[in-house]
Formats: C-alpha cells, structure tokens, sequence
C-alpha cells in the first residue's frame, strides 16, 4: 500500500491544537516535501505557537507526523497561496506522464 500526504493546519485553543484545514498532497513523497519545505514558519516549536502545520504520512488509516512547522497567521495566508498554487500547477498545468 502506497502512502498519503497531506498538508494539516491547526491553532491553538486551551484544550490543544484543533485541526482547522487540510489540504491532500497526493502519494508522491517528494512533491510533498518540496511544498513542505516551501512554506513560511519556523521549525522550532514553541510553547506559544499559534498555528501549526503539519505534513503527515498516512498509510492505510494511521496518520504519522513527518514534519512540524509553526507560523503566524500572516504567513498562513502566504503558505496557503503557496499550496494552492503548486497543486494547481501539479494538476492543471504540467502534463501527466
């Protein structure tokens, strides 16, 4: 069985992070990675971190956490542009081999 990724966007509320938004980046491990490490944020977690992004590794129905970034919610906006457009680009633009 070959893995998922997806893109999971969460805040923080007093009872811990609530998931708010998540994108599917598909079952290619290095176009999820490069959007990955594309997004704005900082890899060293804090305590008082806002927002969080995590992309996640799911084989059958168990997600894993593969990497985990924090951001503002300015930089949100910006990593959600970025997604989008590389999905559009994936899907709408290049062609399927």
């Amino acid at each position: 069985m070959k893995s998922e990724f997806e893109l999971l966007i969460s805040f923080r509320t007093p009872d811990g992070f609530k998931a708010c938004g998540q994108y599917f980046l598909g079952k290619d491990r290095s176009f999820a990675e490069t959007v990955f490490d594309g997004l704005n944020g900082r890899q060293d977690i804090e305590d008082k971190a806002m927002l969080h992004l995590d992309l996640l590794e799911v084989a059958g129905e168990i997600p894993v956490k593969v990497k985990t970034i924090s951001c503002k919610l300015s930089e949100l906006c910006e990593n959600c542009q970025h997604v989008t457009r590389e999905l559009f680009r994936l899907h709408a633009i290049e062609p399927r081999s």
